[in-house]
This record gives C-alpha cells, sequence and structure tokens, in this order.
C-alpha cells in the first residue's frame, strides 16, 4: 500500500485532525445524513463544541451544505464530484489496517491539531 502526491494533498489540506478525519469516515458512510451540529455530536459521542469549527471548515471547503441559522445549522453532505472521488481513496486507505497508519504518519508529520 503507498501513499500517493493526490491522497497525501488531501489528507494535507482537509485531514488536519482526527475530528476532522472521524468526521469524514461518518460523513461518508453517511451521505445521507441532515443533521444539526449537535445531531452530529450525539451521533459521534462528541461534545457539540469539538465539532463546530470542523463542520464550519467542511463546509467552507464544500463538502456539506448548510441551511438555517448561525448558530444552529443543519448541515447535508454534498461534495463535489471531485471530492467525492478523493474522499473515496481516502476511505479505501482507511478501511485498511496499514493505510490507517500511514495515515496517522501523515497526520503527525502535518502537524495535527
Amino acid at each position: 500500500m503507498k501513499l500517493d502526491k493526490e491522497l497525501d494533498k488531501f489528507i494535507a489540506t482537509n485531514v488536519d485532525s482526527l475530528v476532522m478525519w472521524e468526521l469524514l469516515v461518518f460523513l461518508w458512510n453517511n451521505p445521507g445524513i441532515t443533521d444539526t451540529t449537535e445531531g452530529i455530536a450525539s451521533r459521534l459521542g462528541r461534545r457539540t463544541n469539538d465539532l463546530k469549527e470542523p463542520l464550519s471548515l467542511l463546509k467552507e471547503r464544500r463538502f456539506l451544505r448548510q441551511w438555517g441559522e448561525a448558530d444552529d445549522p443543519i448541515y447535508a453532505y454534498h461534495p463535489t464530484a471531485q471530492q467525492a472521488k478523493d474522499v473515496e481513496k481516502f476511505m479505501d486507505f482507511n478501511n485498511n489496517k496499514q493505510g490507517k497508519l500511514i495515515i496517522w504518519s501523515q497526520l503527525l508529520k502535518h502537524g495535527m491539531r
């Protein structure tokens, strides 16, 4: 299993924390999800405050669409075609033990937060 430049760039650009990694895996596994920050936090067993910034970043990066008020938005996973391919490639890597270790090393290399 080998990490190519495109996947390395995807990880460096989009998977900058364990929370972001967990969110991308969750969204990929639940592509029809439409929920609030609180609802997603509940599904992941996390605090709402842990997800506010990562969800906002995913919206800015156009992985998510947002509806509703800024204080309590509703999010829906809606990546571009290229993002969907990139996430698929990331998930293929993520679903392999060696791939997970490589992702971990890349997170550490890129200064995981």
